[in-house]
């Protein structure tokens, strides 16, 4: 789902770069304001200890949202590393936005799914460095977004797992349906394909998400 420079007009591609970039300063903002707000609520939960608690509580707070979003990155990597070629240029993958909001936020989610992407077109060709915008707005922004508030609303409904699965699914048909309009592919083969890649992505979230909450100790 990778959209190469070249596919796109490039005042589509640059007004979306432009977007990107407001959507992930928007969302480092609120990823610093959440950690700092954590910080204070279990510093003070400690009677006594005063500045030295509170500086280390957010040190705490801080270090473990980094190291639980560096553990999903490593994992999102995993699971688009097995890609195939559904048009010239443009692969189909699992993709991972619905483990990374769902696990993260929509906030820090959609920050991990960029830090995916970047790397990928930097290092790896994975998609055109002019048409990044695109690809966060399809991937890091939709992918996050949209699908962490259908789960939430599907949660209130259903099983917490199905809402994860169902979640999931549609997070890479909708993907795949933006980047099928966006290249003039309509209903064509990008989104017949992850209509079905979309039960791998389902079964595989509702595991991994089930691993990481494992882990955590709120959960």
């Amino acid at each position: 789902m990778h959209i190469p420079d070249g596919f796109l007009d490039p005042k589509v591609s640059y007004g979306l770069m432009g977007m990107a970039v407001a959507v992930l300063s928007f969302c480092l903002n609120k990823v610093k304001a959440a950690v700092t707000a954590l910080a204070p609520q279990e510093a003070f939960a400690v009677v006594g200890n005063g500045i030295k608690c509170l500086a280390g509580s957010s040190r705490r707070v801080f270090t473990g949202k980094l190291y639980l979003m560096g553990m999903v990155t490593a994992v999102i990597f995993a699971i688009q590393s097995f890609d195939f070629i559904v048009i010239e240029g443009s692969s189909g993958h699992l993709m991972g936005g619905a483990l990374a909001a769902i696990v993260l936020g929509p906030f820090a989610g959609a920050l991990v799914m960029s830090a995916v992407l970047i790397v990928q077109a930097l290092f790896l060709a994975d998609g055109g460095l002019i048409a990044l915008g695109a690809n966060i707005i399809n991937m890091a922004f939709l992918g996050t977004f949209v699908t962490y508030y259908i789960y939430a609303e599907l949660k209130k409904y259903t099983f917490e797992w199905l809402g994860v699965a169902l979640a999931a699914w549609l997070s890479l048909v909708i993907v795949a349906l933006m980047v099928s309009l966006e290249l003039g592919l309509g209903f064509g083969p990008m989104l017949q394909v992850h209509v079905v890649v979309g039960v791998a992505e389902a079964l595989f979230t509702t595991v991994l998400v089930k691993l990481f909450r494992g882990m955590l100790p709120n959960e």
